[in-house]
C-alpha cells in the first residue's frame, strides 16, 4: 500500500497492477523485484523492457519521459485518447503529455486536435520533445485568442 499511496499502480481485486513504465521505474529504483514465472529467476530491467517492447519500439522512449516526470515529483498515469500521459502534482493544474520524437512526424492538424481536447478538459497540453541523444525538452502548447 505504500507504493499505492505514492501514486503507483491501480488496485484491482486486492492486487496492485502496474503499467509497464511503472514497473520499469520501480525496478530501476529497486522498490520491487520481478520474477519470471517459468524459470523462477529474477528479471533485470533490460529483460523486462525487452519483454514489454515486442512490437512497440516507442516503449523505451515513453519510459524515459515517464522516469523524468516522476523524478521531477509528478504522479504520472497512462492517458486516454491520443495522449501519452496524464500528470498530477505541483499545483491544482492537471496536464496532458504528448511525446514528440525528434525527426518524427507531428502534424499541425494532430497538434490542433490535441490542443482542442486539452482545452475542453481544462488541462494544460505539454509536448515532451525527445531528441536523438534522449534529452527531453518540455513545451507548453496553448492557443491565442484575440
Amino acid at each position: 500500500m505504500e507504493l499505492r499511496d505514492r501514486g503507483f499502480g491501480e488496485l484491482k481485486a486486492d492486487k496492485l497492477h502496474f503499467a509497464p513504465y511503472e514497473s520499469f521505474y520501480l525496478l530501476e529504483k529497486q522498490k520491487i523485484t520481478v520474477m519470471d514465472k517459468r524459470s523462477g529467476r529474477e528479471l533485470e530491467l533490460r529483460d523486462l523492457v525487452r519483454k514489454f517492447s515486442v512490437g512497440k519500439p516507442e516503449t523505451w522512449i515513453k519510459y524515459l519521459v515517464y522516469r523524468d516526470l516522476r523524478d521531477r515529483g509528478y504522479i504520472v498515469r497512462e492517458s486516454i485518447k491520443a495522449f501519452d500521459f496524464d500528470i498530477y502534482g505541483k499545483g491544482p493544474l492537471r496536464r496532458l503529455i504528448s511525446i514528440v520524437y525528434e525527426g518524427g512526424e507531428a502534424s499541425l492538424r494532430k497538434l490542433g486536435k490535441l490542443l482542442r481536447y486539452s482545452e475542453s478538459e481544462k488541462k494544460e497540453l505539454i509536448l515532451a520533445v525527445v531528441d536523438r541523444r534522449t534529452d527531453i525538452v518540455y513545451y507548453t502548447l496553448s492557443s491565442l485568442r484575440v
